[in-house]
C-alpha cells in the first residue's frame, strides 16, 4: 500500500476501497496567521532572487541523502530541496515543482553522475504517472528504504528500538495491485484519455497497460477504452473502478449523464465477452445499480487460503489491494499473538473480518469493532457464511469510545489486534493499557503515527518487541508495517 483512507459513515463511506474512519464532526478553531502581512510603516526588504517558475530549471545539485519518501535532498538557497527520482550521491539537474516555508521540491531533469543503484524504470508511464515513484531503484533498495525509514521514525518520534526486526513480507513487486480507479478525460477532437493522474497534476496519462495492476485488471483496459470512444453519450462517463476477485473481475463505471440505450447494450456484450461484473454508479455516493437501472447490492470474494475462509465484500468496501501481501500479513500477525486457543481477543477497526475470522480459528472469542456500520454487517455474514460462531462484530466509533465503556462491552481481554487508518488510533491506544492485554499487534499504514501511538503503549508499560514492513505497494513511497507489543 497506497497506498489515501479516507471513509466515514453512511453505507459505502469514501472513495473506493478506502479504510473507513469515523467522522469529526468537531471543526477545529480558526487560526488567522498574521506574520505575513507588513505592517503599514514597516521598510519594504529587497527581493535577493526571483521567485522560481514552475518547470524552471534550478541548475546542478548532488544529493546528500533519501527522505522517508525516497527523494533526493539537497540544499537550494538555504532552504532543503526534495528532488523526485534522485539517489543518493548522484549529481543531476533538476526543475522547479513548488517552494514552501522551510523546503522547495523539484525533480530530476537530467542524470550527469548517476548511483551504481540507478535502474531503469521497468514501466514506460513512469516518467508521467503519478501511481509509482520509486521504479528507478531496485525492489531491494526500495525494501531497504522503508526498512530504515520505519526504524528512523519509530526512533524519533517514539524513542524505542524494536527488539527483533521482522523480515520484510514482499512476494511480488508487479501485477499485485487487485484494485484501481482510472479517470476518463475527453479531448475536443474527440479521442478519450483513459488512465491515471500525473505527477503534480490533474490531468490524466493514457495508460494501456499498468505494471503493478493485476493481469486480469489490464486486460479490461482496451476493450473498456474502446466502449468509452464509441460513446453515444458524449463524455457521460468520469471514472472506471477496477477490482478483481477470486471470481472474477469487476468494473464500476460512474457516470453523470443518463447513458444511452447503445451504450448499454455495448457494455453488456463487453461483460460477456470478458466474463466480468459491471456496475453503474451514477451521483457521487449513489448505490450501485446493474446495468439495466436496477439498485443491488452486490457481493464479491477473496480467499486466505491458509486458513480456508472465504470473504465477502461490497465492490466499494475497503479491502487490502494486494492478496500476496494481505495473506502473509495475516499469517505473521496471528503468529506473533501467539495464540494457544483459549483466549478472548479484541480486533479493532475490524472492517469486513480480515484478520478477525482467522482470530477466530486460533482463540476461544473474537470481538471485532468496526465504525461504519455496513462493514459491521458485513463481517457477520462472513462469520456465518464461514461457519464461525465465537465471534461478535460490534459498531462503534473508537475515537470516542472510552476504555471504561469497551471492557464494560468485551470483559476480559488478552490480546489485542488493530489496524486503523491513516490517523492512527491515539484516543484508544492512549488508555488500552487498562484492559490488561499481555500482546498487542499494531498494523500500521502511516510510520508516524505508529510511533507517536507506539510511545504511548510504552508509556502504559508496553515494550516493542518486534516491527518490520509489509510491502504492500511496491514501486510506491507508501510504508505499511507491523509491530508487535509486549507487556512483561
Amino acid at each position: 500500500m497506497s497506498h489515501g483512507k479516507n471513509g466515514g459513515k453512511g453505507k459505502h463511506p469514501g472513495k473506493l476501497g478506502s479504510k473507513p474512519r469515523a467522522d469529526k464532526k468537531t471543526k477545529a478553531p480558526l487560526d488567522f496567521d498574521f506574520s505575513h502581512v507588513p505592517k503599514r510603516n514597516a521598510v519594504r526588504r529587497e527581493e535577493t532572487t526571483p521567485a522560481a517558475r514552475p518547470n524552471q530549471r534550478l541548475g546542478e545539485f548532488v544529493i546528500d541523502r533519501l527522505s522517508h519518501d525516497g527523494r533526493g535532498v539537497t540544499q537550494w538557497q538555504g532552504k532543503t530541496l526534495f528532488v523526485a527520482d534522485a539517489l543518493a550521491g548522484e549529481r543531476v539537474t533538476a526543475r522547479f515543482i513548488s517552494e514552501h516555508g522551510r523546503y522547495a521540491e523539484a525533480v530530476v531533469d537530467e542524470v550527469i553522475e548517476p548511483s551504481s543503484q540507478r535502474q531503469i524504470p521497468p514501466c514506460p508511464h513512469y516518467r508521467l504517472c503519478g501511481g509509482c515513484q520509486l521504479q528507478h531503484m531496485p525492489d531491494a533498495r526500495q525494501i531497504q528504504l522503508k526498512q530504515d525509514a520505519l526504524l528512523e521514525q519509530m526512533q524519533r518520534w517514539g524513542g524505542l528500538t524494536p527488539r527483533h526486526i521482522l523480515p520484510s513480507i514482499h512476494p511480488l513487486s508487479t501485477g499485485y495491485r487487485s484494485r484501481a480507479r482510472l479517470g476518463v478525460w475527453y479531448e475536443k477532437d474527440g479521442s478519450v484519455t483513459l488512465g491515471f493522474r500525473q505527477r503534480q497534476s490533474k490531468q490524466l496519462t493514457q495508460i494501456d497497460a499498468c505494471l503493478v495492476l493485476a493481469p486480469s485488471l489490464n486486460r479490461l483496459l482496451a476493450p473498456l477504452q474502446q466502449w468509452l470512444r464509441d460513446l453515444q453519450s458524449t463524455a457521460a462517463v468520469t471514472h472506471l473502478e477496477l477490482i478483481e476477485a477470486s471470481a472474477g473481475a469487476g468494473v464500476i463505471v460512474r457516470h453523470t449523464k443518463r447513458l444511452a440505450a447503445d451504450d448499454k447494450q455495448r457494455l453488456r456484450q463487453l461483460a460477456d465477452a470478458q466474463q466480468c461484473q459491471v456496475w453503474l454508479q451514477g451521483d457521487k455516493g449513489a448505490a450501485l445499480s446493474t446495468i439495466e437501472g436496477e439498485v443491488c447490492d452486490p457481493r464479491l470474494n477473496y480467499d486466505l487460503p491458509e486458513f480456508s475462509l472465504t470473504l465477502g465484500f461490497h465492490p466499494q468496501d475497503f479491502i487490502q489491494v494486494n492478496p500476496a501481501v494481505n495473506r502473509q500479513m495475516v499469517s505473521q500477525a496471528l503468529n506473533l499473538l501467539n495464540l494457544a486457543g483459549t483466549e478472548r481477543v479484541l480486533d479493532l477497526f475490524c472492517g469486513i473480518g480480515n484478520f478477525t475470522l482467522p482470530l477466530a480459528q486460533r482463540s476461544a472469542e473474537v470481538i471485532g469493532i468496526e465504525a461504519v456500520d455496513a462493514m459491521v454487517a458485513r463481517g457477520r455474514e462472513n462469520a456465518t457464511r464461514n461457519g464461525l460462531q465465537n465471534v461478535t462484530f460490534m459498531a462503534a466509533d473508537l475515537s470516542k469510545l472510552s476504555v471504561n465503556q469497551l471492557h464494560q462491552r468485551c470483559g476480559k481481554i488478552d490480546a489485542i489486534l488493530l489496524d486503523p487508518p491513516r490517523d492512527g488510533a491515539r484516543e484508544i491506544v492512549s488508555s488500552i493499557g487498562q484492559l490488561a492485554a499481555k500482546r498487542i499487534v499494531y498494523v500500521s499504514c502511516n510510520p508516524a503515527t505508529l510511533a507517536r501511538d507506539a510511545k504511548l503503549l510504552a508509556a502504559s508499560g508496553y515494550q516493542l518487541d518486534s516491527l518490520g514492513v509489509l510491502d504492500m505497494f511496491p514501486h510506491t513511497a507508501h510504508v505499511e508495517s507491523m509491530a508487535l507489543f509486549v507487556r512483561p
